[in-house]
């Protein structure tokens, strides 16, 4: 199946620059080893945004420039890539100026949700033999191709199979599914664990955040939803220190699901994670341009 170009959102667009001497830089950072040829040197910058497409689970645009022009494509999590005949659609006013995420000193109460919207999640919720409830038996053998991916280090290949199951399971379950939902917390998990070597602290955050919102909103247990929360408050951490400014864009997703951990009883450790962001926020090297 071809990539449908026109439902690939609009942000994040990656820039791949390949000079004549065969340097490849996505986002202006060197990609490519020396003395690459320049179809070489090519291969080596859509690699690394396949890895991208892989972290954010769904096709991302790229410009790629070279000498001779500029291309607009999209690059598929299995590094298919597809040019387009137009340009990309313009970023909406609101990414292109993200507004500062306001600050808060403490928590606020939780509210009581009217009784029809309580009624309403409580069927989106699964009963908790669900959570624990094994793979159907169709899966199991890409299940055993993704731990052998694990196991021979080859954790880029290994996200991307955890992503073709998760998308496969949405499409069979449905987002919210147990199935679903731990298999994005997988891939949540590979994730963490390349970027200690590869340092894409801004994806793995963004991933992060994602798969404690999803599991905080389907009902997922506790532990694990805890234990998601605090790795990503870590990676941001580290995140903060690399790039303040993505830092400072994802700290209000940050600091709502840090507000969820009172509710799973991890209410101290909430608060002084919580803590830990708005006094960064208010700090100066909070500030865009600060360095």
């Amino acid at each position: 199946m071809g990539i449908d170009t026109d439902k690939v959102p609009p942000t994040p667009v990656f820039i791949i620059t390949l000079t004549s001497s065969g340097i490849a830089t996505l986002d202006g950072e060197e990609v490519s080893p020396p003395g690459l040829t320049l179809k070489e040197a090519r291969l080596a910058a859509l690699a690394e945004v396949r890895i991208k497409a892989a972290f954010h689970g769904r096709p991302v645009r790229v410009i790629a420039k070279e000498a001779d022009g500029a291309w607009p494509l999209i690059v598929d999590v299995d590094g298919s890539v597809s040019t387009l005949d137009h340009p990309h659609p313009p970023v909406p006013l609101a990414s292109a100026a993200a507004p500062k995420p306001a600050l808060r000193q403490a928590a606020p109460a939780p509210t009581q949700a009217p009784p029809a919207v309580e009624a309403q999640q409580a069927t989106t919720r699964a009963d908790g033999d669900d959570w624990a409830s094994p793979l159907p038996a169709a899966y199991m053998a890409r299940i055993g191709g993704l731990r052998a991916q694990d196991e021979a280090g080859a954790l880029a290949d290994a996200i991307v199979t955890a992503y073709r199951i998760e998308a496969d399971l949405a499409e069979e379950y449905g987002p919210k599914h147990p199935h679903t939902i731990n298999m994005l917390t997988l891939r949540a998990g590979l994730t963490v664990r390349s970027t200690t070597t590869d340092g894409h602290w801004a994806d793995t955050a963004e991933l992060l955040i994602e798969t404690a919102e999803r599991r905080r909103d389907a009902g997922a247990p506790a532990a694990e939803t805890v234990r998601v929360i605090g790795n990503a408050h870590s990676v941001w951490r580290q995140l903060r220190k690399e790039d303040p400014e993505t830092a400072r864009e994802l700290a209000s997703r940050l600091l709502d699901i840090l507000d969820a951990l009172a509710l799973l009883g991890s209410s101290a450790d909430g608060e002084a994670r919580a803590r830990d962001v708005v006094r960064w926020m208010q700090s100066g090297a909070a500030r865009p341009g600060a360095g």
